[in-house]
């Protein structure tokens, strides 16, 4: 082998070695990556493909490749069994839980290009490998490659996106989706509402309304302060879900409301009001689904694969009543919030009638999740049926104010759209200004 293979050897295996240890300790202490800023945690993203690779290394140890050329397949087998794995077990078990969240989508597609491009890189500074294994680490990386593009949550559309369904209409929605986190975690109240405010938007959808305690959400009691920040708005809660709009709403209803089996306080799952834009009827559905897991305990503890199981089965229920509910509803339809659902996800295949609305957005990759100084999950999502034309997709920056970034959209009704019902499912809204305190329940 030469000195650059050897090198190459040495640097794998010591980030290898770096990876068990960082994921040792923080298993063991149950703190996970909290500690020691980004490195553990893109190391412990490493922890599946690594695992696949060292079975592949065990299988192929008798052979007579060369080390390197070991690595080289053995790599790229693990990530076409790690992409196949996550298409045949995301959203049917809730066992792929962890790793669906340990691997950034975005993975997906630059792990394969990397291993393909470390082919020519090779190639060119004529380190000997053997034809047969160039050929089977290009076929398979190639593979992995064409399998994970879909669930990488890429937006190929993005170069194209910037004037999305065109130009916007009179009278066109303008909606403000964002998970404020906690609504205590500020210093400066001023300086959140400012912030809201500053974007000037005709319906605000705002979920983790709530402030931050130990154990759950604590209720808020913001009612007046509230109507002072937004007078002449309609303001609706559910749970943790609060919307604010200074259109007209024609019916409001709660949905899902089943309480969150490890956070009791923490019931609604999603809060649809039907707005009259423009002399139609647009349903805006507010969203926050249960998490996917909590870090509260260890991984090496039995509680912690209950609890991912019972938040998993609760999480279906939420999908099935939004499902049903939109398969009730004739109205144009828009879908927003923390769906704490990653691209590619099978949760999401209840939800295929949607269009991502971040087609007319101009990020390549529209990751909304910051997590130990990293922005690589996309846990927030804008849905629209195709009664609705996307002119707008943006996200923005929370400035410090939560972890999850900021959803700016606008929509229109599309031509032909007429005014409809509200449907079976919506409420009458009873006044125009609804006392949020009357539902202090927190999200």
């Amino acid at each position: 082998m030469t000195v650059a293979g050897r090198w190459a050897v040495r640097v794998a295996l010591g980030v290898s070695a770096v990876w068990l240890l960082s994921a040792l300790a923080n298993w063991l202490t149950g703190r996970f990556w909290w500690w020691g800023g980004a490195l553990p945690l893109l190391m412990f993203c490493l922890g599946p493909l690594l695992v696949l690779g060292a079975v592949a290394m065990l299988l192929l140890a008798r052979t007579r490749l060369s080390r390197l050329e070991r690595v080289l397949v053995s790599l790229a087998a693990a990530q076409v069994a790690l992409i196949a794995l996550r298409r045949l077990l995301t959203g049917r078990t809730w066992v792929w839980v962890v790793p669906d969240l340990i691997v950034p989508p975005l993975l997906f597609a630059l792990l394969p290009a990397a291993l393909l491009a470390a082919l020519a890189v090779l190639r060119l500074c004529r380190v000997r490998t053997a034809r047969t294994v160039r050929a089977w680490t290009a076929l398979l990386a190639a593979a992995a490659l064409v399998l994970g593009l879909d669930q990488a949550g890429l937006n190929p559309r993005a170069p194209w996106a910037w004037a999305g369904d065109g130009p916007a209409p009179p009278g066109a929605l303008h909606v403000v989706s964002w998970d404020t986190y906690c609504w205590n975690t500020t210093d400066d109240p001023g300086r959140f509402f400012a912030y809201l405010k500053g974007f000037d938007a005709d319906v605000y959808l705002l979920q983790e309304h709530s402030g931050c305690g130990p154990g759950a959400p604590l209720p808020l009691r913001d009612g007046e302060r509230l109507r002072s920040e937004f007078p002449g708005h309609h303001i609706a809660t559910a749970g943790g879900l609060l919307t604010i709009s200074r259109l007209p709403v024609a019916g409001q209803a709660a949905l899902g409301a089943d309480p969150n089996p490890l956070a009791p306080s923490w019931t609604d799952a999603a809060l649809r009001t039907d707005l009259r834009v423009g002399g139609r009827l647009v349903s805006v559905y507010n969203v926050h689904f249960y998490d996917m897991l909590y870090l509260s305990s260890s991984p090496l503890s039995r509680e912690f694969y209950r609890s991912i199981a019972a938040l998993d089965t609760a999480r279906t229920a939420q999908f099935d009543a939004l499902a049903a509910d939109l398969g009730r509803n004739r109205n144009p339809v828009l879908v927003s919030g923390n769906l704490n659902t990653l691209p590619g996800t099978g949760h999401a295949r209840r939800l295929a009638g949607l269009a991502d609305a971040a087609r007319a957005g101009r990020s390549p990759y529209p990751a909304t999740l910051t997590f130990a100084g990293l922005r690589l999950w996309r846990m927030d999502w804008t849905l629209t049926s195709p009664g609705l034309r996307v002119h707008r997709y943006e996200l923005r920056s929370p400035e410090g104010m939560s972890t999850h970034h900021l959803q700016d959209v606008v929509v229109s009704p599309a031509a032909g759209e007429s005014a409809r019902g509200a449907g079976p499912s919506a409420r009458r809204a009873p006044d125009r200004h609804p006392n949020p305190d009357q539902n202090p329940k927190a999200g």
